[in-house]
């Protein structure tokens, strides 16, 4: 298959490192990118991919070959059609994977490593769950989903912050929340299979886009659509809508908005979906979709205030703007 559309360029103003740990070759021409920044979790599946951004280069890409080696185990080789590998690693110490891009004699075109460390389970969480287990009462709600969360996303998420400094932690509570929901709604093969169809479209040109667009994807659960609204900050790729409340009329109103995505340039939607894709973007802007509809709708107000005030009212008007809007107020 060679390098499909969406690994041929990254987010217009972003760096590979923006989206992962990454390791690009020294001429530029591909970066290999890891959802996870090491120490990556042991027992969780984790995702390499390689962007090759050159064209001359992408043009003479066929297939893969990988090589993934950690301490205590036998080395992995493995080809792909694609620039993408999913790995779970076993054990505990350092872990490399290798990438070749082959052409259609099999000739090695380019090699690029990553070296990561690898982590046990957060043993604090490990304690939290053993606990809760071994008590009688309400335990923990779903332990893959906190899990996932603490020992894959927690750097991106505790790094999140508003704009403007606020003197609690009331911001980072809300988005964190958002994206426990968001891994909670679909599981990780669903998020998978949903972006594998975004990709699809993108490869193929398919107008079926437009409908795919309105689910959430990846952490966040992000909508497209939203997304656009905001990206980039200083010319959004889709002007502000806000759509009605009423079902019928809403429908309507969301199936015009998202054929206006679908009519984004090829590059555009490309860019939409990387940042959806991968969890460090994906949680940042998760946090500035979240902020931006805090001022829109309740300026002047601090998150705090949000999540605490009128009884929660205006946290769970920006969670339903988030999930299905804008909405008309």
């Amino acid at each position: 298959m060679g390098v499909r559309k969406v690994d041929s360029r990254t987010p217009a103003g972003f760096e590979p490192s923006d989206l992962g740990e990454t390791v690009t070759t020294q001429d530029g021409s591909c970066s290999l990118v890891s959802f996870q920044t090491s120490p990556i979790s042991t027992r969780h599946e984790n995702t390499y991919v390689l962007f090759v951004t050159d064209p001359g280069l992408a043009g003479s890409v066929k297939t893969y070959e990988w090589f993934i080696a950690e301490d205590g185990a036998v080395p992995l080789t493995s080809q792909s059609e694609v620039g993408e590998i999913l790995h779970q690693p076993d054990n505990i110490g350092n872990i490399s994977v290798t990438a070749r891009l082959l052409d259609a004699t099999e000739t090695v075109l380019k090699t690029v490593q990553i070296n990561q460390e690898v982590g046990p389970l957060n043993p604090a969480l490990e304690q939290l769950i053993a606990d809760a287990e071994s008590n009688p009462g309400p335990g923990a709600s779903n332990e893959d989903v906190i899990r996932e969360m603490v020992n894959e996303y927690y750097g991106y998420y505790q790094s999140v912050a508003p704009q403007a400094p606020e003197p609690d932690d009331a911001f980072k509570r809300f988005v964190c929340g958002l994206i426990f929901d968001g891994i909670l709604k679909k599981t990780r093969d669903e998020r998978k299979a949903l972006l594998n169809r975004l990709f699809e479209c993108i490869e193929n040109d398919d107008t079926e886009l437009s409908s795919i667009a309105g689910e959430g994807v990846g952490t966040g659960a992000i909508r497209l659509a939203l997304l656009a609204m905001i990206f980039p900050t200083a010319s959004p790729l889709l002007d502000w809508v806000e759509l009605p409340g009423a079902a019928n009329e809403n429908a309507v109103a969301d199936q015009d908005l998202r054929q206006k995505l679908d009519l984004l340039s090829e590059d555009d939607k490309i860019d939409l979906i990387n940042l959806v894709r991968f969890p460090k973007t994906n949680i940042a802007f998760t946090a500035r979709i979240v902020e931006t509809l805090r001022d829109r709708y309740f300026p002047g107000t601090t998150f705090n205030d949000v999540v605490t005030g009128l009884s929660g009212t205006r946290a769970h008007w920006i969670s339903q703007h988030y999930y299905q809007g804008p909405l008309m107020r």
